[in-house]
Order: C-alpha cells, then sequence, then structure tokens
C-alpha cells in the first residue's frame, strides 16, 4: 500500500510532505512512486496555498495509450483528454490541503508501466495541476 501523505517513512508505504506538493497553471511535477501492483492504494495531499477548489479531477495515462479519469465513485472510466470532458470527483479538503483518492486496493499487475497520473482542480479563476508517474516495484 502506497500513501503520499506527510513525512517520509519506511516500508511498504511512500510518503512525501504536503507542505511542499503544490499545483501549479503550468503544471507540477510531482515525485515518482514505486508501487505494489497487486494491491495498491495511492491517496496524494496537496497543499492549497490560499486556493478554494470548485472541482477536482484526477487522470491517469497508460503506456498502452489509454486516458483514462477517475470518477467520484472511484471507477476508472475513458477520457477524451478535454479539460470540459472532466469529470468532478469530489476529493476532500480540511484546512488548507486537500487529499486526492487515486487508487484503492486495486489489482495493477496486467497494466504496463509506468502510468502517469495527473491531479488537478479548478477554482474560479485558475485551473491548476500536477503530473506524477506510477512505477512497477519490484517484488522482494
Amino acid at each position: 500500500m502506497i500513501t503520499l501523505i506527510v513525512g517520509i517513512s519506511t516500508g511498504p508505504s511512500q510518503v512525501f510532505s504536503a507542505d511542499s506538493l503544490r499545483l501549479s497553471v503550468e503544471g507540477a511535477t510531482l515525485p515518482s512512486t514505486a508501487i505494489e501492483i497487486e494491491n495498491a492504494s495511492i491517496n496524494l495531499t496537496i497543499d492549497l496555498g490560499n486556493d478554494a477548489p470548485l472541482e477536482t479531477f484526477v487522470t491517469a495515462h497508460t503506456p498502452a495509450g489509454a486516458a483514462l479519469q477517475r470518477t467520484n465513485l472511484g471507477y476508472w472510466v475513458p477520457w477524451s483528454g478535454k479539460l470540459r470532458d472532466l469529470v468532478d470527483n469530489f476529493n476532500s479538503r480540511k484546512d488548507n490541503q486537500i487529499n486526492f483518492k487515486i487508487l484503492k486496493d486495486e489489482d495493477l499487475s496486467q497494466e504496463l508501466f509506468p502510468i502517469r497520473i495527473m491531479v488537478a482542480y479548478k477554482t474560479a479563476i485558475a485551473f491548476k495541476f500536477g503530473v506524477f508517474e506510477l512505477l512497477n516495484r519490484p517484488s522482494e
């Protein structure tokens, strides 16, 4: 299980400081993450600064060419690649942070890697996003 939340830990979870993770209009490069592909769970906490998100989004691009987006129910569905077709997935906001739910106990053993993940939110005046890669962590 991988959780991107706060601090750095050892073991199967990999964690990054939310204070240093922010999205931008130009697109932020977020740290790549190696996952155990048989049971992958990922949450990503982002610092909002002074932003007030109206909608949140999570997409995935696979090496096989699929463009997918995560719905608020946790399903991955095809995405056209156009911003106007993004579905708000209602990620939770607390204090000055937002928690993006990306994967929950998913078996990705049949997928090719790396998978490129985009997390984004829309405010009243801007669309901000960041991108990171999911990598296959070899079994020990």
